[in-house]
């Protein structure tokens, strides 16, 4: 990987401030560029708000921004999130989707804020949107807020107890199923891949569906990735003639994901999910 500290060149999965990551979309990709990333997709859930601004800050510092979504999904399936590579930051029409799921988001964290209190777990919804600073809700926001409360001992614990899914205060997301998540990145002129496929309950049985939508890649190269995982996931893109993608899933809160730059993605990657869009 080169001397202490470079990442990869490729990092096609990463979080800023205008979802649940900790940096704005100029520190994401000035972060990016000095671990030696050349090539970033800037991913934030349910919206593309920092496109423009990580675009601009990539010019300058020579790092390539592909415009992304990673869309959130409630099914049987588990945590089958789907990420939307080259959409366009000024289609209206998907605008007016993201912000349906955006603000379904938002009142999901306002009731898990309300059972929370019930509980006698003094929350803020006013600090919880403070800690967001305009970005899209999610339950990152709220584990930040019960550990500056001293309610958990990191941020990370919060998401095993407090806010887990089996939790008292859990809120279910109201919002796609996995197909018609692949559906609208297709139907809006994007490349499709399946986010982080070892959270996802029934994979094998899920593939088949989501290529049959227009699923193009699956996130084989991930930092959680047992070295098994990965082949499988590799196997996987052989059978159904998928293209393997990867990224750090980087957000700069607690422990989730790696560093920027910190997973391999293979350089041919980019070029294979080009391919893949309508037209091309």
């Amino acid at each position: 990987m080169g001397a202490i500290g470079e990442g990869y060149a490729i990092d096609l999965h990463t979080h800023s401030l205008r979802s649940d990551g900790a940096l704005s979309p100029a520190d994401l990709v000035k972060r990016a560029a000095a671990r030696g990333v050349t090539i970033q997709a800037l991913s934030d859930h349910d919206t593309l708000a920092g496109i423009a601004e990580a675009e601009a800050t990539g010019r300058d510092l020579g790092v390539r921004i592909i415009p992304a979504t990673e869309l959130n999904t409630e099914s049987e399936w588990g945590d089958a999130h789907v990420l939307g590579y080259f959409i366009d930051p000024a289609d209206a029409a998907l605008e007016d989707r993201l912000r349906w799921l955006r603000s379904n988001r938002g009142r999901r964290i306002e009731l898990m804020v309300e059972k929370l209190n019930a509980l006698d777990y003094a929350v803020d919804l006013a600090r919880v949107l403070e800690i967001a600073q305009g970005g899209a809700l999610g339950r990152p926001h709220l584990a930040q807020a019960l550990f500056e409360k001293g309610y958990v001992k990191s941020y990370d614990e919060a998401f095993d107890t407090l806010i887990a899914k089996d939790s008292p205060a859990y809120v279910a997301r109201v919002g796609l199923t996995p197909l018609e998540a692949v559906t609208l990145v297709r139907t809006h002129g994007g490349v499709p891949s399946l986010a982080h496929p070892g959270t996802v309950i029934g994979l094998d049985e899920l593939l088949p569906r989501l290529v049959a939508a227009g699923l193009a890649g699956i996130e084989a190269y991930y930092g959680e990735h047992s070295p098994r995982m990965t082949a499988r996931c590799l196997d996987r893109a052989r059978e159904l003639d998928l293209v393997p993608t990867g990224g750090s899933d980087f957000h700069g809160r607690g422990e989730h994901g790696v560093d920027i730059g910190g997973v391999f993605v293979p350089p041919e990657t980019i070029e294979r999910l080009e391919s893949r869009r309508r037209g091309a």
